[in-house]
């Protein structure tokens, strides 16, 4: 419980102080408690921690044994108390002071010095309330998950806790430091429109360490809170670790992705051959029979091959590095797979010859679930969900693809292109507000491609309706092509 600004209680039973008190601290702000006895002063105490304890000295009360009992009460120790006596009670202010008493007001009171002295320990009291805030939450900051920062002005580091140090790689001496250029130095930050604007407009954006053949990405929410009104503490920033909630939420689309989409198809084939078998052996010849059950084993081979797939992604900490990097050659067959398990007829693939040896750093199973969710969400976008695609590789800068797919189906909000990339920036209305989704289709796409070190970009086509989803997608590194050689032997 904190105290009450400004409230006082005064233990006394003459009519006069009373009256004299109210007459005087009423009008100037104060609030105002009367006991009669020290035990209802201690109850009004400890129900109310007023700002100061007046203590008045008459025959029939006892000022020091409340004294006492006040300084022996772990709630009431630290408030002030006043002692009101006659200038001529030496002995009773020495007593007081042996007791406990902080300071003494002399009746007949003097308004001004009563005023001057209340106004004082009112404002003292309130600065050892915001004393003790502050240190609760120091602690509490220096102690927290969270990396926590404030910046000035230019943007440089004026505090950062243990957390945001560790996170950020900081030297003792941070003090200073431009806070943009180390994020840099150490993430990627997506998506990169909104860091572009992110000095003038702080929005809540990822910082992404891509995957390495040794580690797996490392996620951040970098979000900020603006302080206007302030001539040097501009902004306190937030650094949150997402990694294993990120790691937790691919692992289930995945899974999901993996169920629907693989299990079906080989599960379909074994299925509808051994019906056929079942329900017209007698009428079948014995060539047909052996070619409706070999494709019925063929299909049952395939099933047991994804379902082993699945046992070791499930086992696997770094699931998108199993299996072959994807091979730009195999592009064609694997979309034309995807297309005819959403029902698309029409998609255009358009990749200049000399890249088909190209392999990204991707694996083909990250390949694939980035295509068939862009494709999805063309056809789910679409009035009548039969997209007109457009699928479009070329070599961008040294070491990088760029990957576009346009459809033809509906333009996306202004509010839907911000945030399609973010799938964990809702729920925090305290800090940051709650910000609309559209699903975790996007944010899959965008969340695959930033863990391998490529970028995207989400916007309307200029031209007529449709959305274009643009991806730079880095080439396999040399330290996988060795990884991927050494594990041929």
């Amino acid at each position: 419980m904190m105290t009450q600004p400004n409230l006082i209680l005064t233990l006394t039973n003459d009519p006069d102080t009373c009256a004299l008190l109210n007459d005087l601290l009423r009008s100037a702000g104060f609030s105002l408690l009367f006991a009669e006895t020290t035990q209802e002063s201690l109850a009004l105490a400890e129900k109310n921690l007023p700002t100061a304890i007046l203590l008045d000295t008459t025959p029939t009360l006892n000022p020091l044994e409340t004294c006492r009992r006040i300084r022996a009460n772990h709630l009431l120790a630290g408030l002030p108390v006043l002692m009101l006596t006659q200038r001529s009670e030496r002995d009773v202010r020495a007593a007081g002071l042996s007791a406990g008493v902080d300071d003494f007001l002399e009746k007949p009171f003097d308004a001004l010095e009563i005023l001057a002295r209340l106004r004082t320990l009112s404002r003292l009291n309130t600065y050892q309330v915001m004393l003790s805030d502050l240190t609760r939450f120091s602690w509490m900051v220096e102690h927290a998950q969270e990396g926590y920062l404030i910046l000035n002005r230019a943007e440089n580091i004026l505090y950062a806790n243990e957390r945001a140090q560790s996170l950020l790689n900081l030297s003792e001496d941070y003090l200073g430091l431009p806070f943009s250029a180390i994020v840099e130095h150490l993430y990627t930050p997506q998506p990169a429109d909104v860091w572009q604007q992110w000095a003038r407009e702080p929005e809540p954006c990822f910082l992404v360490q891509p995957e390495s053949p040794t580690a797996r990405a490392v996620w951040l929410i970098l979000e900020a809170l603006e302080t206007p009104g302030q001539a040097e503490y501009q902004r306190i920033v937030r650094l949150r670790d997402v990694t294993e909630r990120m790691s937790i939420y691919q692992d289930m689309r995945r899974f999901h992705t993996v169920v629907a989409h693989k299990l079906r198809t080989p599960m379909s084939i074994m299925l509808s051959n051994l019906s056929i078998i079942k329900n017209h052996l007698n009428m079948l010849p014995p060539e047909e029979i052996r070619a409706y059950a070999q494709t019925s084993v063929q299909g049952a081979e395939r099933l047991a091959g994804e379902i082993r797939k699945i046992l070791s992604y499930i086992d696997a900490p770094l699931a998108l590095n199993l299996g072959e990097a994807a091979l730009l050659r195999d592009l064609p067959t694997l979309l034309q797979s995807i297309c005819q398990s959403l029902g698309i007829d029409a998609a255009v693939l358009s990749m200049p010859s000399d890249l088909q040896e190209t392999r990204l750093a991707l694996t083909a199973d990250a390949l694939e679930m980035i295509l068939h969710e862009a494709l999805e969400n063309a056809r789910k976008f679409h009035p009548s969900h039969q997209p007109h695609i457009e699928i479009s590789v070329w070599q961008a800068e040294e070491e990088h693809i760029r990957l576009r797919v346009v459809d033809d189906g509906m333009n996306l909000s202004q509010e839907q292109i911000r945030w399609a990339w973010l799938p964990y920036v809702q729920g925090e209305k305290d800090f940051t507000g709650e910000l609309p989704g559209i699903g975790i289709g996007f944010p899959m796409v965008a969340t695959l491609v930033w863990k391998a070190g490529g970028s995207l970009r989400l916007r309307n086509r200029p031209d007529a309706p449709g959305v274009i989803v643009e991806m730079k997608i880095p080439q396999e590194s040399a330290a996988k092509k060795v990884q991927r050689s050494a594990q041929k032997f």
